[in-house]
């Protein structure tokens, strides 16, 4: 695919409104779209989203490839709503996670010592990846700053390793304004998970600030 084509998919990546509910929990799905498109262009059916393939929400082809990818197959478990439990090991990581206030911003820690990729998304669709990160309690990463606009408004934290990877988010309850918890979302090689995150760490920084 030649730089003028990859150049249109970029541009549709970039404006297109939808994204998988669940893998945007881990992932910067728009980058990492285009990100496997450039490797595998033929797995992603790109050259049947050309020409302009924002038009008629063609990329969304792509889009939909990518999700199933990462996530067809899994089950999906509520375990707020039911009796299933997350897996051991993301337990015992969430159970080192730390929300410390410092200055105005508050912040997350992972005392579990291992290396993974880290996505932050802040409100209005701000993001970064930062990859191959060795955690532990001493590092720690903001995800609000009382001086940042919108800072009520929801984030995501995720961390990445091999086999598993983990996500903070705050939302609202049943989609009512103004009132929110803090979940968390598991994901491996067989299932997706959701629970309350004040079941493992403390909680309470992040909601003084979060409306919902």
């Amino acid at each position: 695919m030649d730089k003028k084509d990859l150049n249109e998919i970029k541009a549709a990546i970039k404006y297109m409104d939808y994204k998988p509910l669940l893998l945007s929990k881990f992932y910067d799905v728009k980058s990492l779209l285009f990100k496997e498109i450039q490797e595998d262009e033929e797995f992603y059916k790109a050259s049947t989203v050309l020409p302009n393939p924002l038009n008629d929400n063609k990329i969304i082809k792509c889009i939909n490839i990518l999700d199933a990818k990462y996530t067809k197959n899994k089950e999906h478990y509520d375990c707020v709503r039911t009796p299933v439990g997350l897996p051991e090991k993301a337990v015992e990581i969430l159970k080192t996670m730390a929300v410390t206030e410092d200055g105005g911003s508050v912040n997350i820690s992972v005392g579990t010592e291992l290396t993974a990729d880290i996505y932050i998304n802040i409100p209005r669709g701000n993001s970064m990846e930062i990859t191959n990160v060795k955690l532990g309690q001493d590092v720690r990463f903001e995800v609000m700053n009382t001086f940042n606009p919108y800072v009520s408004e929801s984030f995501i934290f995720a961390i990445r390793t091999e086999d598993l990877s983990i996500s903070v988010e705050p939302s609202s309850l049943e989609g009512i304004k103004g009132q929110g918890d803090v979940f968390v979302y598991v994901m491996n090689e067989n299932a997706i998970y959701k629970d309350e995150a004040d079941k493992y760490f403390d909680v309470s920084e992040i909601l003084k600030i979060f409306r919902g």
